[in-house]
This record gives C-alpha cells, structure tokens and sequence, in this order.
C-alpha cells in the first residue's frame, strides 16, 4: 500500500512538472544558416506560441547562429544554439533565459524525520572542480523554508508539518539550478504546484542597489536575491521586526505578502493586499492596494492604489495610486493618479494626473494633468494645468494653462501663458501669453503686456511697447489739425500693430503735448498701397495733470510707398474729447474751443473731423 501510495505521489508531481515545461518540451526543426540570434530565437518564439525574456547585456544577440535539426524539442534547441551555457525557466508565456555556464551538485549528508519534523542536511560542491560552493540558496519553495551554504558549502535545514513531497531547490549565481526531491511519509492524494509560485526577470536588484535598500536588507537576503532572484512565492501574511527577523527568515524578499505588519520596517518580495511600517516598507517588486510608513516606503516595482508615507516615497517603477508624503515622493518611471508631497514631487517619465507640492515639481516626461507647485519643471511637453508660485518651465510644448508668478517658460506654446512679470518662449508661441514682459521667437499667437518681444510675428501683440525684430516696426512723422507735430512708432504684425505716440502744438495760446497708444491693421489695397485703420487714445495736457482729458481718434489712412523705406499717408480721422478743464492755464490752450463740429448731452464731451498727412519711414 506504501508502495501504491508513493507510486502516485511521483506521478501526479511529473505530471504537473511536465506540464508546466510544456513549452521547453515542444519539439521544433529549425534550418538556419548564419542568421543573428535575436532572429534566430524570433523564429523559436513563433513556433512555439511564447515569448523570450532575457538580459542582452549578457545574451550575445549579434551573434550568427547555424543550426539544422528536425524534431528536436526546444530545451535541447536552446542548448545547441547557446552552447549549454544558459538554463530556462518558464513562467506562463514567458521562457526565461538565465546565464548559468556552471552546474553544481547537491550532496545529502542525512535526509531523515518524520511529518511533524524532517531533517536534511548536506554540501554544496562544484559538480567540474568538486570545490564547496560558499552562499549557494538551498530552499524548499512550498514550506518557503532557506538556508545558505556555509564556507565549506555545508547546510543544515529542518521543515515541520509536511504535507506533500519536499522539493529542495539549489541555486547560486551563474550556476544551473538543481531541484532534489525528498518523500517524507505522509499522507498525500494530489499533489498541485503551488499557485502563487512564478519566475519572473528583471532588474529585482535595483531597491537593494539603494543606499537605503542596501543598508537595511541584511547580507543573507541580498545573497538569496542574487542566487533566486526570479522566484517570487506568495504568502497571506508575514509579520516583521526588522528586516532581518520576520516571519520568513531570509527568504522575506521572495515573498509577496497578502497583509504585512512591521514593527520598524520589513524588506519583501511585495504586496497583494495591504501593508503598514511603523518606520519603513521595503518591497523588491510590486505594491498593490495599500501602503502606510511612518518614516518612508522603497518599493523596486510598481504600485497600485494608495501609498502613505510621514517622510518620502520612492517607487523605481510606475506608480498609478494616490501617493503621499510630507517630505517629497520620487518616481522612477510614470504616475497616474494623485500625488502630494510637501517639499517636492519627482516622477521621471510621464505623468497623468495630479500632483502638488509647497516647493518642486519635476516631471522627466509629460504632464497630462495638474500640477501646481512653488516651481514646476517639464522636461517635455505638457497638456494640463501647471500653476507656479514661483514660476513654471517646460522644455517642450505647452497645450494648456500655465500660470506663474515670476516666469514661464517653454520650448514652444499653444495653451495659455499667464505670470505676474514675464513669458518666454523659445520657439513658436500660438497660444496666448499674458505678462508684464512676453517673448516669443516666433508669435503666430497672441501677446498681452507692457512689452512685448519676437522674432518674427505673425500674430497679435497687444501692449504698451510692441517689438518685432523681423516683423512690423515703422516709424511716422506727422501733422493733424489738433497738434503741429506727431511722430508715432508701429510695432507688431501687419494683423495688428501697437502705435505708441507722441504730440505737441507749440503756438502761444493753443500749446498742448499729447501721448498714448494706439492699434492699426494694414490692409493691402495695391502693390504699392495700403489702408490702415487706426484707432488711438491719448492724454491732452493742457497746463496742469490735475484733469483728465482725452483724446480718442479714429483714422483711416492711406499709405503709398514711394520706395522701400519710404511712404506718404493721408488719412480723414473721426475725434471724440473727454475733458473736464474748461479754464486756460498760461500759454496753454483748451482743445475743445479749438474744434467743434458735433456736441454730446454730456457737456464734457466734444467730437470734431480731422486730417492727418505725413510720412511713414518703413
């Protein structure tokens, strides 16, 4: 009966085994001539129905592969094209690829015990040299008991309350894997892998290479890193001290735990569920749902959901969660959600969402979202909101609303610009720019503010000083009826000009200066003539600044270039005066004696036709 017993323990276990290496199994035929490797394992993908997963920094992909076999299963195809020098380990629809040119050999010293406690110990040796293997990760993955080979490569492991057969892995860095199978007696009747058990690959080094993950994983954890990387087993609880003492020895950071509970901090796998630190969490991989430390949460994956942290959150992959800290949260790849810190927020690549902080946000990507912050940095483009108390710069485009309260800055602008002194855009602004000082190389937008600043301008600029380097700049010499000599300057596009202006009428007892600002449009009637309605409001002083008097004129001037720096206008002009002055002052005169031609029923206007003729320097 013992027999029978055992007998069907070993076919369940190579059953399942051979189905989880169904695809390393498969049998292919392959009729290759000097072809690269990468394409070469391309073609072995297609066949098989899975994908590759390797490092091709140690994988030599360039390589030219020659291979000419019929029905040979793609575990020994692996092994003829890459020269027995990797091992493979599936992973769903994944086969990964592992460099391990060296093979160890697992010696059983003593294998006895009973259910309740089994003993096992042995050596670990170098199956070429026949050297003990120092640090090499003995593990039983179902009990997720470990141990680690002493300097003579010695062991020692004791499991308890075994239900099914004992499956010691031995794994080292750059040595093959070996799997011995030990079968206590004990009552089994379907043995099944466990579920939560994978392989995966990547860079689960990188919280470890941390100055913080390297001072706080303990020397045994980075060993079994390092040696079992790429096993993650799954747990609905662990409970933890420190890193170093926890509820799953030094095999916690092959764990991903359903709930954790951490006195002072812990260092796992991951999180499936929930996890508190009263001072730290350190995870390898991926956080999901939720996260609380006191002091800081280092997670080498990804998190989803929320993250909480009285200090900082540093996340080396994508955070899509709300995440919060009072000191700064960093990202390493991108974040969607939430996302407040109280010094600053730094996220790498992309970012879609919110995020907040009393002093700097950086963003290695673009923003998608709202971000509002002291200053507010993009290293690419953004489509939100961004508002800088200090100011915001991008290094790409903006498409939505950046207000600042010293600067903005950006590479090219189609959104909204608005800051207290100044916008800058580098390359093409076709948005809208509000501040005291704008510039734009190349303004197909508009400008609103004291001054405004391009390259070329093919938009609106709209200000007190209008500059245009390679665009609309005249300047107009001039007499009207109201003031001997006028000169004006015209600067901005052709779509729209800013005229700033300047008058005056020197004869005794009708003296007046005049100064304002104005807009004009031209209009191409001819080759060589255009119309350019114009409409202005000047101040009109008249001997003393204590009224206000206004002047508000609209002209219709036509202008005919005589040569190319050269033109003659002539324009018939509409005038409305504001003024509440209705007593001379010295030699100074009152505008609204002088011209009468149409009266308001408020007293304190007046309105008259004019004329206007000069030359226009182009």
């Amino acid at each position: 009966m013992r027999t029978l017993r055992i007998t069907v323990i070993f076919l369940l276990f190579f059953s399942s085994l051979i189905k989880a290496q169904s695809n390393l199994s498969r049998n292919i035929s392959l009729n290759i001539e000097q072809q690269k490797l990468s394409s070469v394992l391309a073609m072995i993908e297609e066949k098989g129905g899975f994908r590759f997963s390797y490092n091709s920094n140690i994988l030599p992909v360039d390589s030219l592969i020659s291979i000419h076999e019929n029905n040979l299963n793609i575990a020994e195809t692996l092994d003829k094209i890459l020269n027995h020098r990797f091992e493979y380990r599936q992973s769903g629809n994944f086969v990964i690829i592992r460099y391990a040119p060296l093979e160890l050999v697992l010696l059983v010293n003593e294998s006895v015990g009973n259910p309740e406690l089994y003993t096992i110990t042995g050596q670990v040796v170098d199956k070429q040299t026949n050297k003990p293997i120092q640090d090499a990760s003995i593990y039983e993955r179902n009990l997720l008991i470990s141990e680690i080979s002493d300097g003579n490569g010695y062991f020692s492991m004791r499991l308890k309350n075994i239900t099914q057969p004992i499956s010691l892995t031995v794994s080292k860095e750059n040595y093959k894997s070996t799997v011995t199978h030990f079968l206590a007696e004990v009552n089994i009747t379907n043995r099944k892998e466990n579920p939560g058990e994978r392989f995966i690959y990547g860079n689960l080094g990188d919280v470890e290479n941390t100055w913080l993950g390297n001072a706080l994983v303990t020397a045994q954890q980075k060993i079994q890193s390092i040696n079992i990387g790429g096993f993650i087993s799954k747990a609905p609880f662990q409970f933890s001290l420190i890193p170093g003492l926890n509820s799953h020895g030094s095999l916690s950071g092959q764990v991903v735990n359903k709930f954790s509970l951490n006195v002072i901090g812990a260092y796992s796998a991951g999180v499936d569920g929930g996890e508190i630190g009263f001072v730290f969490n350190i995870n390898k991989s991926n956080v999901q749902y939720f996260q609380f430390a006191g002091a800081f949460n280092l997670v080498g994956g990804d998190v989803r959901g929320a993250q909480i942290a009285g200090l900082f959150n540093y996340v080396i992959g994508d955070v899509r969660a709300a995440q919060i800290a009072l000191a700064y949260n960093r990202v390493g790849k991108n974040f969607e959600g939430f996302q407040l810190g109280g010094i600053y927020n730094r996220v790498n690549e992309d970012v879609k969402g919110l995020q907040l902080s009393l002093g700097l946000n950086t963003i290695g990507g673009t923003l998608k979202g709202f971000q509002t912050g002291a200053l507010n940095l993009v290293s690419k483009d953004t489509k939100g909101i961004q508002i800088g108390v200090g100011g915001n710069v991008v290094s790409g485009r903006t498409s939505g609303i950046q207000i600042g309260g010293i600067a903005n800055i950006d590479k090219e602008s189609s959104g909204i610009n608005l800051a207290m002194l100044t916008n800058f855009t580098g390359q093409t602004a076709s948005g809208l720019q509000i501040g005291a000082i704008n510039y734009a190389k190349d303004l197909k937008g508009v400008q609103i503010g004291i001054l405004n600043v391009s390259n070329e301008n093919d938009g609106y600029s709209i200000g007190l000083i209008n500059i245009a380097l390679k665009g609309y700049h005249k300047f107009s010499f001039s007499t009207n009826e109201s003031t001997n000599f006028n000169v004006a300057y015209k600067g901005g596009s052709k779509r729209l000009y800013n005229m700033l202006m300047f008058g005056t009428n020197k004869k005794s007892a009708e003296k007046i200066y005049t100064g304002g600002l104005g807009f004009g449009k031209e209009m191409k009637l001819f080759k060589s003539v255009s119309l350019n309605p114009e409409i202005s409001s000047q101040y009109v002083y008249q001997g003393s600044w204590d009224y206000l008097n206004l002047l508000n004129k609209f002209e219709l001037s036509i202008n005919i270039r005589i040569n190319k720096w050269l033109a003659i206008q002539g324009a018939p002009s509409v005038n409305v005066y504001y003024t509440r002055q209705n007593t001379k002052i010295g030699e100074f005169g009152l505008l609204q004696e002088k011209h009468k031609n149409f009266s308001f029923n408020n007293s304190g206007y007046t309105g008259w036709l004019g004329w206007n003729v000069g030359l226009v320097i182009l």
